[in-house]
């Protein structure tokens, strides 16, 4: 036995040595990977070692399962409503992790169906961003307009006070287009300083010997300056009614557009979110349609796949007559007898935040944990227990298929596969992981949505970036994740490791450490029963004995 166990670590090692621990993480989150799947992988931790401790992820082999049943048409969806509609009736929350779908051309109605309406989806997408983008040239050239309306009417505001830059407006935008010859730009070959000295005059001269006097030119620019003035007297009393009345239509139409640009990107949200929501598995990965055993469209039937990833737990009370529900002498945090925000937590977080792109600081953390232990609209049961530091949870593939055979000797049938339903006994700090990549999912979604639509807050968010680049007081944001070996260096399987002297004589954490005594004859004892009322219900639901 000793001997086995010497050539495992030796194994362990030299597979270390030529693929470092920390790329084969960062491949599998870049490869589609669940974070959490790193945490209960037959190879976390590498040398087989039990997370004891600081976490409890406790899987009993017994407690692992796969159920596959084939009824008529109808007979596995009715069975899997059932289960996720009796799940809260079970006090479980139940939240879905993943799904994807491949359906056959050769089913024509599933095809139809689902790719189908997919089809229509895009064709509303692309008609809708059409609409968006077509919104916002009309927008941008609307504003330009109205820009310069608002010019001119600032303009003219100025002008009640100094009649400087009224005066020159009406040179270069009015005066300027009356032609070769009869312009004071055109004029200046005669007079060169006729511009200066139609700004300068008074409004009020208009007699030409007053004009001369004041201004000291001749006689002939006297009466030219003259008629220029006694034009722009009469440009202003009949260009200001017609200017507020353009601006303020513009301005109508500027802000009609800006409003309707909003509202076509809140109108693709769902549609967006549905066309995500039909992702078809060769979009995540192409060469996955040249390698499935189940995908043969050669044969001539007409086959339709699709699944869902399930997560369903609840708190978990081990049956233990006699002894309290927590350890004796633990700090409270919060409403928390042992605070689930621990440094097992905050290393395992930063795979969260390289994989889904997001920042999960410690008071977003609390934040969400404040709202996970109470009842709201959203969670009709809170999703933890500050009084339970244990849970139940099971992990669930869920595959439904219909195939259809041709005739004469054909059939539709209906099948669907657990495969497999794991049972897995967890702490609360791996449950609040749990919860973190849920979040994080969610958010990764609505901000993919969002940047294909090009929602207003994304515009608000770029315009304040490009603000705080401008600003001398700002230092520019290091991004966080440069590298996997940033973060994944220096943990094994998530968790610090200890000197060796501390692993005999000091707890290394407030869970469960005793894993032979307690954790496979209480708490996996206590379990089983949970487990085996899953798999009744199953085998109930489809009639099997």
């Amino acid at each position: 036995m000793a001997k086995k166990k010497k050539e495992k670590k030796e194994k362990v090692r030299k597979k270390r040595e030529v693929y470092p621990l920390e790329q084969v993480e960062k491949d599998f989150l870049d490869g589609g990977g669940i974070v959490l799947d790193l945490l209960r992988n037959d190879h976390y931790p590498p040398d087989g070692a039990p997370i004891l401790g600081e976490a409890l992820v406790g899987a009993p082999e017994n407690q692992d399962i796969v159920m596959d049943f084939t009824t008529v048409m109808g007979g596995c969806s009715n069975a899997y409503y059932s289960f996720v509609f009796q799940l809260p009736k079970w006090n479980y929350n139940v939240r879905k992790v993943d799904e994807w779908m491949d359906v056959s051309p050769v089913h024509a109605d599933a095809y139809n169906l689902m790719v189908g309406q997919r089809q229509k989806i895009e064709s509303a997408i692309k008609t809708g961003l059409t609409s968006a983008a077509e919104s916002v040239t009309h927008y941008e050239l609307l504003s330009h307009d109205a820009r310069r309306y608002r010019e001119i009417l600032d303009y003219f505001k100025e002008g009640q006070r100094d009649e400087h830059v009224l005066r020159s407006l009406f040179v270069d935008r009015v005066d300027a287009y009356t032609g070769e010859g009869y312009s004071m730009i055109t004029m200046v070959k005669r007079w060169p300083t006729i511009i200066t000295d139609f700004i300068r005059m008074d409004s009020d001269l208009d007699d030409i010997n007053e004009i001369r006097k004041d201004l000291d030119v001749t006689q002939a620019e006297a009466t030219v300056l003259k008629t220029k003035n006694e034009l722009y007297q009469e440009w202003k009393k009949l260009f200001l009614p017609v200017l507020k009345e353009r601006y303020a239509r513009i301005e109508t139409m500027v802000r009609a557009r800006k409003k309707s640009i909003d509202e076509y990107k809140k109108w693709l949200k769902p549609y967006v979110a549905r066309h995500k929501l039909m992702e078809e598995s060769p979009e995540r990965k192409p060469s996955i349609a040249a390698t499935d055993a189940y995908m043969v469209p050669g044969f001539g039937q007409a086959a339709m796949f699709s699944g869902v990833r399930l997560w369903v737990w609840r708190p978990f009370n081990p049956v233990e007559p006699g002894r309290p529900a927590h350890e004796a002498g633990l700090t409270k945090a919060g409403p928390f007898e042992i605070d689930p925000y621990d440094s097992f937590v905050r290393k395992w977080a930063k795979r969260i935040e390289y994989k889904y792109g997001v920042e999960i600081p410690e008071k977003k953390v609390r934040a969400l944990l404040s709202g996970w232990t109470k009842i709201s609209t959203e969670n009709p049961r809170p999703f933890m227990d500050p009084t339970r530091p244990y849970y139940i949870f099971f992990d669930m593939i869920i595959m439904r298929s219909v195939i259809k055979t041709p005739p004469p000797a054909g059939s539709e049938l209906e099948n669907i596969m657990i495969k497999p339903m794991k049972t897995i006994i967890i702490s609360q700090n791996v449950m609040l992981l749990h919860l973190l990549e849920l979040w994080a999912i969610d958010q990764k979604f609505d901000r993919e949505v969002n940047e294909l639509i090009g929602a207003p807050e994304l515009e608000e968010k770029l315009r304040k970036e490009i603000e705080e680049e401008f600003d001398p007081t700002k230092k520019k944001k290091i991004r966080r994740f440069d590298a996997a070996s940033s973060f994944f260096a220096g943990t094994k399987a998530g968790v610090m490791k200890l000197k060796p002297v501390s692993r005999y004589f000091v707890r290394p954490g407030p869970y469960e450490s005793n894993f032979k005594e307690r954790v496979t004859k209480i708490y996996m004892v206590t379990s089983g029963g949970i487990y085996q009322q899953m798999v009744d219900f199953w085998k109930n639901k489809i009639g099997v004995k």
